[in-house]
C-alpha cells in the first residue's frame, strides 16, 4: 500500500514538474498529446476487444471479448473467485482455457452441420430448459421488484447506527490485561503479595512463576471483542473485575470456576468508533436486506391467501403409518366400536 502510495506521488510530483517547464503555447501542446494519447487508448481498446483469438477455416468464431466474457462468468460461478476478471488470470492458464472454448466451438460447428437442432430430442430438451430458465427468471425478476421497492431513509439508518454503534469499531479500545492461572489459592494469594510490592515487574514475576500459568488478554473493553479464530475469549469474571478497576495500574485476584487467577490491569483506552459517513453504505445494505426478507414472506403470506392451494399431504405420508392409521378406522367405518384387549382376554378364559 505505501509503495503504490509512493509511486502515485512520484508520477504527480513528476507530471506537475514537465507541466512547469512548458512556457507558453507548449503549454497547450502537452495537454493536446494528452488528450491524443487518450483518444488513441480509447480506440486501442476497442480494437483490442475485436481481437480475433481463434478462426476455423478462415472465420472468426472467438474474439478477446467473447474470451474475456467466458472467462468472466466462469469466475463469477466460484464464490472464491467473485469480483474477479480475465485480466487476473495467468497467460497459460488463459491458453488453456482457449483450447476447451475452441473444443466448444468444434463442436457446435459440426451440430450445426448434422442438423441436429432439427432432431426431436434436441427440441424437446431445448423447450424444457427454456421453460427452465424462463421459471427462473420470473422469480428473479419478482424477487428484484421488491428489493428495488425497498428503500432505507437516511434517517432510519442513522437511528440504527446510533443503537448498535458499538459494533462498528474501529480501534478496539479497553483495559490492557494480563494474568496468571493458579490451581490453589493458596499459591494464588503468595504471589498476589508479590505483584502487588512490584507491580511493574507483575509480567516478569508471572513468566517466572513454575506453579502458574501465564497468559495474555489484550485490551479488555466493554465491546464483543472479535477473536481470532481457536483464542479462547476472556472469562467473564476476569472482564466484570478488570472493568471495575480504576486506579490504574492494579492487580487483582479473580476465581474463575475452580481456577484461581491473578490479573494485572494496566492503561485504559477507549475505543475509537466509525462516523455514520464511513459506514453509511453497509448500514443501509443491511437494513435493506432485512426489510426485503421481511417484505418477501409477507408478499409469500399474501399470495398464499389470494391463490387456492391444495396439497396431496398423502404422498408425504410414511406407507406403514398410513396402513396402521386407515386399519385403525376400518371398524369405525362399519359402525363398530373397537373392544379393549382386556377385555377380549377376560371373556376367552
Amino acid at each position: 500500500m505505501k509503495s503504490n502510495r509512493l509511486s502515485l506521488l512520484i508520477k504527480g510530483s513528476a507530471l506537475v514538474l514537465t507541466v512547469s517547464l512548458l512556457p507558453g503555447c507548449k503549454f497547450m501542446d502537452f495537454f493536446k498529446k494528452k488528450e491524443a494519447e487518450k483518444t488513441e487508448s480509447t480506440e486501442a481498446k476497442a480494437a483490442d476487444e475485436g481481437l480475433v483469438l481463434c478462426s476455423i477455416n478462415g472465420k472468426a468464431v472467438i474474439k478477446k471479448s467473447d474470451f474475456d466474457k467466458r472467462v468472466t462468468q466462469m469466475l463469477q460461478a466460484n464464490p472464491y473467485f467473485r469480483g474477479a476478471g480475465a485480466d487476473m488470470l495467468p497467460l497459460n492458464v488463459k491458453r488453456k482455457f482457449l483450447d476447451r472454448l475452441v473444443e466448444e466451438e468444434l463442436f457446435v460447428l459440426d451440430a450445426d452441420k448434422q442438423n441436429i437442432e432439427r432432431e426431436a430430442e434436441f427440441q424437446k430438451n431445448l423447450k424444457e430448459m427454456v421453460d427452465l430458465v424462463t421459471r427462473s427468471l420470473k422469480i428473479q425478476f419478482r424477487e428484484k421488484k421488491i428489493y428495488d421497492e425497498t428503500k432505507v431513509a437516511e434517517e432510519q439508518a442513522k437511528k440504527y447506527f446510533e443503537e448498535h454503534k458499538t459494533q462498528y469499531v474501529k480501534v478496539a479500545g479497553g483495559t490492557l490485561t494480563s494474568g496468571i492461572k493458579f490451581d490453589t489459592d493458596a499459591n494464588a494469594s503468595a504471589f498476589l503479595a508479590k505483584a502487588k510490592a512490584s507491580i511493574n515487574d507483575f509480567e516478569k514475576l508471572a513468566k517466572q512463576t513454575k506453579s502458574g500459568k501465564f497468559r495474555e488478554f489484550g485490551r479488555v473493553g466493554q465491546e464483543p471483542s472479535n477473536n481470532p479464530m481457536g483464542m479462547e475469549a476472556v472469562p467473564a469474571p476476569i472482564k466484570e473485575a478488570v472493568l471495575a478497576l480504576h486506579n490504574l495500574p492494579a492487580v487483582e485476584k479473580v476465581k474463575v470456576g475452580k481456577e484461581i487467577w491473578v490479573v494485572k490491569a494496566s492503561d485504559k483506552k477507549d475505543s475509537v468508533f466509525f462516523d455514520f459517513e464511513e459506514v453509511k453504505p453497509q448500514v443501509e445494505a443491511m437494513i435493506k436486506n432485512n426489510e426485503f426478507r421481511s417484505k418477501l414472506t409477507s408478499e409469500i403470506e399474501k399470495l398464499k391467501a389470494e391463490y387456492k392451494i391444495t396439497v396431496n399431504e398423502d404422498f408425504f405420508k410414511d406407507v406403514k403409518q398410513a396402513a396402521e392409521a386407515a386399519a385403525a378406522e376400518e371398524p369405525k367405518a362399519a359402525g363398530e366400536e373397537p373392544k379393549p384387549e382386556a377385555e377380549e382376554t377376560s371373556q376367552a378364559a
